[in-house]
């Protein structure tokens, strides 16, 4: 027996077949989560779906009078609400925030500065008792930007990045020994002193280093000057002072 199609009236249960395949949970990004109505069976929204691909949802927050009454997921958005680090709250900063809740009351915040990069960590326990610490944790981003050997007057140090990134620098510098390491931190972008004592190699005393480090450039630095003084006998001595890593702390 032959079927006639039209007479069958297959194109509307065709046209309802192909509907419900384009529409269905996972077949596309944007057509897969349609709001169910009586045209589309899709049954995740936009924003779950943004949130199960770890994409940030954007737009303001300022419905919320804290970030602790936020509901978890990822978003870009201003600061426009109370509860955050660093004097960011309702400042209208750029933020972008990672909320994860658990069992009981517990609840981890994950926060990033827009413009400078900073990195906040809060996270609450189910009650007061919570081993974990309180407030908000400042997390330093550090970066290796220079190793070597520098010493001698005129020696460049040549940065791997501009040091407008960070807001400090740490010097890691040794003496004669070749073993122990120091570390100093200072104000990054700028000229600095490094001062170091050695009470052990001296002849009649403590001797004082001290090595001079001149800013030339956003990239750049120069040994202007290294000396060493015999405090014993207050005579200029050869300086075993010398820097060996600088690091870029954000």
């Amino acid at each position: 027996m032959k079927f006639d199609i039209k007479e069958l009236n297959l194109l509307p249960t065709v046209k309802k077949l192909i509907l419900l395949l384009e529409n269905h949970i996972g077949s596309n990004e944007l057509e897969a989560h349609k709001p169910v109505n009586g045209f589309t069976n899709g049954f995740a929204t936009p924003e779950v779906f943004k949130g199960a691909k770890n994409i940030r949802l954007q737009g303001a927050l300022r419905q919320y009078n804290s970030v602790f009454d936020i509901p978890p997921g990822l978003y870009e958005t201003y600061a426009d609400f109370s509860g955050l680090p660093g004097g960011l709250s309702n400042t209208g900063a750029f933020i972008h925030l990672r909320i994860e809740v658990g069992g009981g009351a517990r609840k981890q915040i994950w926060l990033t500065e827009g413009y400078e990069g900073r990195l906040w960590y809060y996270t609450m326990h189910t009650d007061g008792s919570s081993y974990n610490p309180e407030g908000w944790t400042y997390l330093p981003r550090i970066q290796e930007v220079w190793a070597g050997t520098a010493k001698n007057a005129g020696d460049i140090i040549t940065l791997n990045q501009h040091m407008t990134h960070f807001k400090t620098i740490r010097v890691w510098y040794e003496l004669d020994d070749g073993i122990s390491r120091i570390c100093q931190e200072f104000e990054s972008n700028q000229s600095f002193n490094l001062r170091e004592f050695d009470v052990f190699n001296g002849p009649a005393g403590a001797i004082l280093f001290e090595i001079r480090i001149t800013r030339n450039s956003h990239t750049q630095l120069t040994v202007t000057q290294n000396k060493g003084l015999d405090l014993g006998t207050m005579k200029d001595i050869t300086s075993n002072l010398r820097i060996r890593k600088i690091e870029g702390v954000a």
